[in-house]
């Protein structure tokens, strides 16, 4: 691909580049977008039983054996404890449930065979952002992560509700201290700007006003099982008015619930999370049109993820998307690693390397997730924190197990090329 001096620090000349000029299989360029980062042998597969079918195998993630992965996770015991309130009871738990979720989601991305489901998984985490900055609410956050797991290609209706029950989301967006007569509008803010209907979705100030009343009442509590809890005797129960919707008097938490359900339907989500969906994956400044068919499948399928996927995944706009997307930190960071086969056996290293490229998992202090264009990761600094990694994971001095313990075997993957320009290649591959 040619790339001028000028496109190479304008990132809107560098996305515009001709589709045409990256030459990349259309299997290898579907992987590089549904999973961390193609591993040789999940290349071959993908051409051996064809696109649609691979396609097919990671939207229905239950049909692929990940019990590798399942083994490597048993290092990680708090995974195992399903009680929040044994988690809340440990000592330090702040940072060590923390600890246990962002090593659990690096092992996952690397070395899960459920490439899509962790892919899905990482944009919900983003979508409905939760900043660990600070993890008073760590076992909700995991709890809450679990679910986004088990449901990511499936119900965008699902993902919203349990986001809004989640003690960690009703903590972190002020949620739990709305009470009446004194109604917090943060979540109904975000609710509307950034996991529905989008900035620009239709709606006004007094819809926002009046969706913060709607969940006056929705707070925590330490004993119930999930730790949400509806307290009756500070909810507004007087009628309210929101996006064309009456919201009847002398109602409950029915209120708050009937409010997502309006938000989870409204058009202006579907264009604006399939909006999201191709910035993911297709490019910065995604094809309309593509956007629009998107939106209209969420529509029909009642925003099922899976159609809305499929038809994103195998439409010519994606085909034709490749070189259109710049890798974000964790990104490049598990490409490297799942492409070269790299080891890192000391974990505070991989740790210390994420921290460095800036992409720790629920890092992002603010609710609109990180960053998901080329010009906020295009930074002198970003560049250069990528350069020392690729050459911490290859220089032999690493390998020593006090300086981290890296070891990577790059001819186990790509055989014995016989020149120099056959090896280059083979790695760039």
């Amino acid at each position: 691909m040619q790339v001028s001096r000028r496109s190479l620090f304008n990132p809107r000349d560098w996305n515009s580049a001709p589709q045409q000029s990256a030459q990349v299989s259309p299997a290898l360029h579907l992987l590089n977008r549904i999973t961390w980062g193609p591993r040789p042998e999940e290349a071959e597969r993908a051409e051996k039983i064809g696109l649609s079918a691979y396609l097919d195998e990671q939207l229905n993630p239950q049909s692929i054996d990940d019990s590798q992965l399942e083994a490597k996770l048993k290092a990680l015991p708090l995974l195992q404890v399903k009680d929040r309130r044994a988690l809340y009871a440990l000592d330090d738990y702040e940072w060590r449930v923390y600890q246990t979720l962002a090593r659990a989601m690096l092992r996952r991305a690397i070395h899960s065979k459920r490439q899509l489901q962790e892919r899905m998984t990482e944009f919900w985490t983003d979508h409905f952002n939760i900043s660990a900055n600070d993890v008073d609410y760590a076992p909700d956050l995991l709890a809450l992560h679990a679910f986004f797991r088990q449901n990511a290609l499936g119900s965008f209706r699902d993902l919203l509700f349990a986001s809004a029950k989640s003690p960690a989301m009703l903590v972190y967006l002020d949620n739990f201290v709305n009470v009446k007569g004194a109604p917090n509008e943060n979540y109904a803010r975000e609710l509307m700007e950034l996991h529905t209907l989008g900035v620009d979705g239709g709606y006004t100030e007094r819809d926002i006003k009046e969706v913060a009343r709607a969940f006056t009442g929705w707070t925590i509590h330490p004993k119930t099982p999930d730790g949400f809890y509806f307290d009756p005797e500070e909810h507004d129960a007087g009628v309210k008015k929101i996006l064309g919707h009456t919201l009847p008097a002398g109602r409950g938490i029915e209120d708050g619930l009937h409010v997502l359900s309006i938000v989870a339907n409204h058009p202006s989500t579907a264009q604006f999370v399939c909006r999201k969906l191709c910035v993911r994956f297709v490019s910065d400044d995604p094809p309309a049109a593509l956007v629009a068919r998107l939106a209209q499948t969420w529509r029909q399928s009642g925003g099922q993820l899976r159609p809305v996927l499929r038809q994103l995944f195998l439409s010519a706009e994606f085909q034709q998307s490749a070189g259109q997307k710049f890798r974000r930190p964790l990104d490049f960071l598990v490409g490297v690693l799942r492409a070269s086969g790299a080891e890192i056996w000391q974990k505070w290293v991989l740790e210390e390397i994420v921290l460095q490229l800036g992409q720790l998992p629920y890092g992002w202090p603010t609710p609109d997730g990180y960053p998901d264009t080329a010009p906020a990761w295009m930074s002198t600094n970003g560049l250069l924190a990528r350069w020392n990694t690729a050459m911490r994971l290859t220089h032999a001095a690493y390998s020593d197990p006090e300086e981290g313990g890296v070891t990577v075997d790059l001819y186990a993957r790509i055989g014995q090329p016989k020149t120099v320009s056959e090896l280059v290649d083979a790695v760039a591959r």
